[in-house]
């Protein structure tokens, strides 16, 4: 290793900053760690990590990395490295008051929260120092179909370009409770909203019908309809949709619309009150789910149970969870899973909720959600676990570039 500059403890981050850009390093960088999570293979101790290019160019032990010639080395001595968190439920990206959620009609297709972002907004490094480095930032919950939320890294300060991910990350469709509040007339009650909701999303499939037809060769150019272009995305299977969904009865009838009755990919989120009494339903059909912000409910005889614990032991695999925020604070996501895994969840599952699986359920597993050769190089450097409360993140790094340090929020 003779002739390679040598940086150790967690001071190196300043220097190395000297060397990287807003992209991503001029020069590699090796990460040495006690303990590497990857999220996708067994723990790795006494570990190395290679990225460049913003990307993670090797990972393994310390016996078997190769270290590129010229790079720079950063070891964080007994410290960990895991992957940068994953939250697909997500409010607070445009600052105090939301300025998300558009209630003079129940059914919104037609807007988009890419336009109300603010990179400066402090609520973006508050994300960051929980360990959150990939959002989906999406419209409420006060109207059947709020629009369209915004895929983004929390970049915070930079440009907006550097932030976005996605555009359009996925749609935000709300059943039973909040739409009946405020949502108009005809969206006070179940039958009304389901009705409306059934019947937008009958035109949305066949215009994306004709045009795929159109564009195959086989028929003439459909009218061009600009509030059904953003759905169209949806039932060409380009964008999922996020459906709020709470209790029992409207998770089963969740399940029905979006699985069984239109052809789509879809993500059931919340999960929350009596949602979980409906879980072995939802396993029949795999049904991917977003859980939170709620981790615990009681049963009817009053007794505790772990949310998770109850949709996973019945079959839900397919599973993430949430923080809902601002309903709980965004940088608590990893303090979600660690309740979760109190409450029955097994350890690797409440890792994955907050890694692998909301980046795979969201279509950014090639990207983020672990730490694996070839993926973006988010990733935190913790004490110990990144799920136990008492290991906050000491330093946060976006496609290799250092984004927090423990202290930026005070």
């Amino acid at each position: 290793m003779s002739g390679r500059p040598q940086v150790t403890g967690l001071a190196a981050a300043a220097l190395v900053a000297v060397a990287t850009t807003a992209s991503a390093q001029a020069t590699p960088t090796v990460f040495y760690a006690a303990r590497i999570l990857t999220a996708d293979t067994d723990p790795i101790d006494q570990g190395a990590l290679v990225a460049h290019g913003g990307k993670i160019l090797a990972v393994g032990s310390r016996a078997t990395v190769a270290l590129p010639a010229g790079a720079a080395i950063i070891d964080v001595g007994d410290r960990w490295l895991s992957p940068g968190f994953v939250d697909l439920h997500h409010h607070v990206s445009s600052g105090p008051g939301g300025d998300i959620n558009d209630m003079v009609a129940p059914l919104n297709a037609e807007l988009r929260t890419l336009d109300t972002v603010r990179p400066h907004e402090e609520a973006i490094l508050r994300t960051l120092s929980g360990g959150v480095t990939t959002t989906l930032f999406i419209p409420g919950s006060g109207t059947n179909i709020s629009g369209f939320g915004v895929l983004l890294k929390m970049r915070h300060g930079d440009k907006l370009e550097a932030m976005v991910i996605k555009d359009l990350g996925a749609m935000k469709v709300a059943q039973g409770f909040n739409p009946e509040r405020r949502s108009g007339d005809l969206g006070l009650t179940r039958m009304g909203s389901s009705e409306m909701l059934t019947r937008l999303l009958e035109q949305g499939r066949d215009y994306a019908r004709a045009w795929r037809e159109h564009e195959a060769g086989r028929g003439p150019a459909p009218k061009l309809e600009p509030e059904l272009e953003q759905l169209r995305l949806v039932f060409d299977r380009k964008v999922p949709v996020l459906i709020h969904t709470a209790g029992a009865r409207d998770c089963v009838a969740t399940a029905r619309m979006f699985q069984d009755v239109f052809d789509v990919r879809m993500v059931l989120s919340h999960g929350c009150f009596d949602g979980w009494m409906a879980a072995a339903a939802l396993a029949k059909r795999q049904t991917p789910v977003n859980l939170g912000p709620r981790m615990y409910e009681f049963d009817r005889y009053s007794r505790f149970q772990g949310m998770c614990q109850a949709y996973w032991d019945v079959g839900c695999k397919d599973m993430s969870v949430n923080t809902d925020a601002p309903v709980v604070a965004a940088e608590e996501l990893p303090l979600q899973a660690a309740m979760a895994n109190r409450l029955g969840l097994p350890y690797i599952a409440a890792l994955q909720a907050v890694t692998l699986a909301p980046a795979r359920q969201i279509g950014l597993h090639d990207k983020v959600g672990s730490l694996t050769v070839g993926k973006d190089a988010d990733l935190l450097v913790t004490r110990g676990d990144p799920l136990d409360p008492r290991h906050p993140p000491e330093q946060v790094w976006i496609e290799g570039k250092k984004v927090y340090q423990s202290g930026d929020v005070r």
